[in-house]
């Protein structure tokens, strides 16, 4: 099927999964609307959201546009990414006084990294495609969690002091994960 907000025509689908609630995804480009078995109003809900699906849409077709700009640093072997992480994160540790218990590597489908409450760091093996300033963003980012575990404004200030630009970093890491899903799943 397919939806028309303003200038966008977005393909979806209704998708009724034992849930509470309806909500809405992007995945691989097409709106997903999960609804509640039984649940007689999608339209209506889609009308609600209109605002919410356009602005989605229209920064996924920029992620998408990025990604056609950009390349896979695909000569980094694993030995010299995990040592370059490592030595990020041991000088990240001294600038942010904050101390990581233990830091490991494997591959993620969704997500860059991440830190537990006990101090423990997961990288996505992905990440060695990346340019070494979107590397050192995305360490930033999870040692940050040791400071200010959730996403808040508070963490969010923290973020940017140090990356007035994290925005355009953002859309690039969401660019690089569009061309890491299209090229290896």
């Amino acid at each position: 099927m397919q939806l028309h907000i303003r200038d966008a025509v977005i393909d979806y689908e209704i998708v009724q999964r034992p849930v509470k609630y309806a909500r809405l995804e992007f995945k691989d480009g097409m709106l997903r609307v999960i609804v509640p078995k039984g649940y007689g109003n999608a339209a209506a809900f889609i009308e609600k959201n209109g605002d919410w699906i356009y602005d989605k849409h229209l920064h996924l077709q920029r992620v998408i546009a990025l990604a056609g700009e950009k390349k896979l640093e695909k000569k980094r072997a694993d030995p010299h990414f995990y040592s370059l992480v490592e030595n990020i994160v041991q000088r990240l540790q001294r600038e942010l006084e904050v101390e990581v218990r233990d830091l490991n590597f494997r591959k993620m489908k969704r997500k860059w990294a991440s830190c537990s409450s006990n101090k423990k760091l997961v990288f996505n093996r992905h990440m060695m495609y990346l340019p070494d300033n979107l590397i050192e963003y995305i360490v930033y980012h999870e040692l940050l969690h040791l400071i200010e575990f959730k996403h808040n404004k508070r963490f969010w200030c923290l973020v940017e002091n140090k990356y007035p630009q994290r925005k355009e970093y953002d859309l690039e890491l969401a660019a690089y994960w569009h061309l890491i899903k299209r090229t290896f799943y």
